[in-house]
C-alpha cells in the first residue's frame, strides 16, 4: 500500500490517500486509491520516542458525506477530543478512519469480487500501512475497531474474526447484525429490481441504493453486469419470489449468524460494546447479539439509550467511544 498524497485538514487531522492492493483488481471497476483521515494526539511531533494504541473508526452508508468533502471527523469533534487527551480524561491514541463509500455509497467491509476486499483492507493491509509509517504500538492489545451503522456491523464482524488484529470493539447503532428483511418492504424490493444501470441507481430511493450494495458486498455475481450482484428477490409475473441460494449468502454475512463459528475469538477480545439508540431502527440487531453472547457467556456491554439512530453520535463518540477504547487499549 503506498501513499499517493498527504493533507492537514487541521493541526490534528491529516488525510492521506493510499494506494489498495486488496480493492484494486473490483469488477465494478473502482479505483484502488483510499483517502484515510489520521488523527495524532497532542504531542505526537515532540516526543519522537513514544508510541501510541491505534483505534480504527469505520463510517456508515454513504461515507464522510458530512464533512464538506473532507476524510475523518470535523474540527468540533477533532478539538473535543484534543482536549480531553490533554486534560488526561483520555488516553493520547491515534484514530485511523479510512473512507470505505465506493460506487455502491459503502462497501460493508467485506471481501467481494463485485467491490473488492475491503475486509483485507481493514484488517491486514491498513494496520500494516499505519504500523509502518506512524509510531504505533503494533500489539493487539493496542489496536481496536469500532464504527456506526455500516461501520458498526463491519467493526463487529471483522473484529470477530480478526481477534489476532483487534482486542476491542465498538459497535454504534450496528445496522447488520441480524437478518435485513425488516428494511426491505414489497415497495422497495420491487424499487431495487427496476434498476438496471447505474444512472437509474442514481435515481433510487436510500434503502433501494442500500439493498443494491449490501448485494453487490454479500453476494456479488461475476456474470451479472453491471452491478455483479446478486438480489435475494425475483419477481414471477407480478409475485415476489424469495432466491434462497442467495438469501444464504446474506445470513453468512450476518455477524448474529456467525457467533457460533468465532466463539474462541469472541472469548480472546478483551471488550466488546454494543451501543444502540432507543428509537434505532437497528436496535433489535444489537438485542439479538448481545443475547448471543449472554447465551455463551461471553463478557460484553449493551448500552441502550434514549435516541434514535445518529442523533447524539457526536457526544457519545466523545463520552462514551473514547473512555472505552482508553480502558481497553494497552499503552506503553
Amino acid at each position: 500500500m503506498a501513499v499517493l498524497t498527504a493533507t492537514a485538514q487541521n493541526s490534528n487531522m491529516t488525510k492521506i490517500t493510499v494506494r489498495s492492493t486488496s480493492i484494486e483488481s473490483n469488477l465494478v471497476e473502482d479505483g484502488p486509491e483510499v483517502n484515510v483521515g489520521v488523527f495524532l494526539p497532542p504531542g505526537y511531533h515532540k516526543d519522537l520516542n513514544k508510541r501510541y494504541p491505534v483505534m480504527y473508526w469505520l463510517h456508515g452508508f454513504s461515507g464522510w458525506k458530512n464533512t464538506s468533502g473532507k476524510t475523518g471527523w470535523g474540527e468540533n469533534r477533532v478539538n473535543a477530543i484534543v482536549k480531553m487527551m490533554k486534560a488526561g480524561e483520555v488516553k493520547p491514541m491515534i484514530i485511523v478512519m479510512p473512507d470505505a463509500a465506493n460506487s455502491f455509497g459503502g462497501s460493508f467491509y467485506t471481501n467481494s469480487l463485485a467491490t473488492g476486499n475491503w475486509e483485507d483492507l481493514i484488517a491486514y493491509e491498513l494496520p500494516n500501512y499505519i504500523d509502518a509509517n506512524y509510531r504505533t504500538i503494533s500489539k493487539p492489545e493496542s489496536r481496536g475497531i469500532g464504527g456506526h451503522s455500516m461501520g458498526g456491523s463491519g467493526a463487529v464482524r471483522i473484529a470477530i474474526k480478526h481477534a489476532d488484529i483487534f482486542s476491542a470493539v465498538y459497535g454504534s447503532g450496528s445496522c447488520c447484525l441480524s437478518d435485513l428483511d425488516f428494511l426491505f418492504n414489497d415497495r422497495i424490493i420491487r424499487e431495487t429490481l427496476s434498476i438496471d444501470s447505474w444512472e437509474t441507481r442514481m435515481k433510487g430511493s436510500f434503502y433501494a441504493k442500500g439493498m443494491l450494495a449490501v448485494s453487490a458486498a454479500y453476494s456479488p455475481d461475476p456474470d451479472n453486469p453491471p452491478f455483479y450482484a446478486d438480489l435475494p428477490y425475483e419477481l414471477s409475473g407480478d409475485s415476489l419470489l424469495n432466491k434462497e441460494s442467495v438469501k444464504a449468502k446474506w445470513a453468512a454475512n450476518t455477524v448474529l449468524w456467525m457467533a457460533d463459528q468465532y466463539i474462541s475469538n469472541l472469548k480472546r477480545l478483551k471488550g466488546i460494546y454494543l451501543g444502540v439508540g432507543t428509537r434505532d431502527p437497528y436496535i433489535s440487531g444489537s438485542i439479538a447479539f448481545s443475547a448471543a453472547l449472554k447465551k455463551y457467556k461471553i463478557e460484553h456491554s449493551l448500552d441502550v439509550f434514549e435516541g434514535g439512530h445518529g442523533d447524539k453520535l457526536n457526544e457519545r463518540i466523545v463520552n462514551n467511544v473514547l473512555p472505552f477504547f482508553s480502558e481497553i487499549l494497552m499503552s506503553e
